[in-house]
C-alpha cells in the first residue's frame, strides 16, 4: 500500500485578498485561513462605538487615523498574518496599496463574542505586540469592562460607570463606561 505525503501549503496575504475570499469574517494566521462565528448586534454596536469614538478623535488630532471591523493588518510575513481587529487607533502612514494595511495599529480593540476564548484573545494580543502594537484593549460587554493591556506588561481596569482616561497617543481621549 502507499502512503501519500501531502506538503502542507500555506495561504498569503494576496490570496487573502483574491475573488472567492470572503470578504469579512476570515484572518489569516501563519499561513492558514481562519473562519470566524459572525458577531451578534450587541458586539457589533460595541465595535461601531470604538470606531465612531476614534473618528471623532482624529478630527482634532488629525495626524492618527482610525479603522474599523474590515480592516486588516499584515503582521507577519511567510507565513503570512493578517488580523482584522474590532477597532483600531493608528499614526497616519503612507496610502494603502492593498485591502490591508502592512503595520501594526497602535491600538487594537477587541470586543469579546461568546465564541471568543481567553486564549485566542490571549494569542492575539501577543501577535499585535510582537507586531508594534502599544495597547491592546479587550471589551467585555458581559462584565461591562475594559482591560487595557500595555506591550510591556501594565494592565488597567475599567469596569461600571468608571470613566477610561486613555493614554499614548490617545491621550485625551475619555471613554465612560456608563
Amino acid at each position: 500500500m502507499a502512503i501519500q505525503i501531502q506538503e502542507r501549503r500555506f495561504m498569503t496575504a494576496e490570496e487573502l485578498a483574491a475573488p472567492g475570499i470572503p470578504e469579512k469574517f476570515v484572518e489569516l494566521i501563519e499561513g492558514e485561513l481562519i473562519e470566524m462565528t459572525p458577531a451578534d448586534w450587541h458586539h457589533n454596536r460595541l465595535a461601531s462605538e470604538f470606531e465612531f469614538l476614534f473618528r471623532e478623535f482624529c478630527r482634532v488630532h488629525r495626524e492618527l487615523d482610525y479603522g474599523g471591523d474590515n480592516d486588516g493588518f499584515l503582521l507577519q510575513r511567510n507565513p503570512d498574518t493578517v488580523l482584522s481587529p474590532d477597532a483600531s487607533l493608528f499614526r497616519r502612514r503612507g496610502q494603502v496599496e492593498r485591502p490591508w494595511r502592512s503595520f501594526a495599529p497602535e491600538i487594537v480593540v477587541e470586543v469579546l463574542s461568546p465564541t471568543s476564548s481567553p486564549i485566542e484573545m490571549a494569542v492575539k494580543r501577543h501577535r499585535y505586540f510582537d507586531a508594534g502594537t502599544e495597547q491592546f484593549w479587550l471589551v467585555d460587554p458581559v462584565k461591562h469592562q475594559i482591560e487595557v493591556h500595555h506591550r510591556g506588561g501594565r494592565l488597567v481596569t475599567a469596569t461600571g460607570s468608571a470613566v477610561l482616561e486613555a493614554e499614548g497617543i490617545a491621550t485625551g481621549l475619555r471613554i465612560d463606561l456608563a
